[in-house]
C-alpha cells in the first residue's frame, strides 16, 4: 500500500519519528509497532509471535469485487495517468488522485485517519 500512496510513507515517518528512509516491512500488531523482517523473523523463531497474534480476529476473507482487495481504483478524473487535458489550459496534473493516478476504493477503503 505504501507504493500507492505517499502520504503514507509520511504517516508512517511521523509515527515512527523517523525522517530517513524507510526501510519496509514495519509490522504493527493490534496499533503497537513490533518490528521490520528482522525483529519478525526474531519473534517467530523464539515463539513469541504466536502469542502476539493470539487472540487477534481473522481477516475477512471477502474480497472487494470493486478493488479486487488492494483498496485502490484507476481514478475517474485521469483514467490513472495522474494528468488531465482541456483545450483552454492543455495538460495538467490531476488533483483527484495520488501521484500514481490511483484514488481510495469508494467500496471498501475508510476515510483517511
Amino acid at each position: 500500500m505504501l507504493s500507492m500512496d505517499s502520504n503514507y510513507v509520511t504517516e508512517l515517518q511521523g509515527i515512527l519519528g523517523c525522517k530517513a528512509k524507510m526501510n519496509l516491512p514495519r509490522v504493527f500488531i493490534g496499533g503497537r509497532y513490533i518490528g521490520g523482517a528482522e525483529e519478525i523473523r526474531q519473534l517467530h523463531e523464539a515463539g513469541e509471535l504466536k502469542k502476539l497474534v493470539e487472540g487477534l480476529p481473522a481477516a475477512d476473507s471477502v474480497v472487494c469485487q470493486a478493488c479486487g482487495g488492494y483498496r485502490f481504483i484507476l481514478c475517474d478524473e485521469c483514467s490513472g495517468s495522474h494528468k488531465c487535458y482541456s483545450e483552454k489550459v492543455g495538460f495538467r496534473t490531476c488533483t483527484a488522485c495520488t501521484e500514481n493516478g490511483l484514488i481510495r476504493c469508494p467500496s471498501c477503503s475508510r476515510a483517511p485517519l
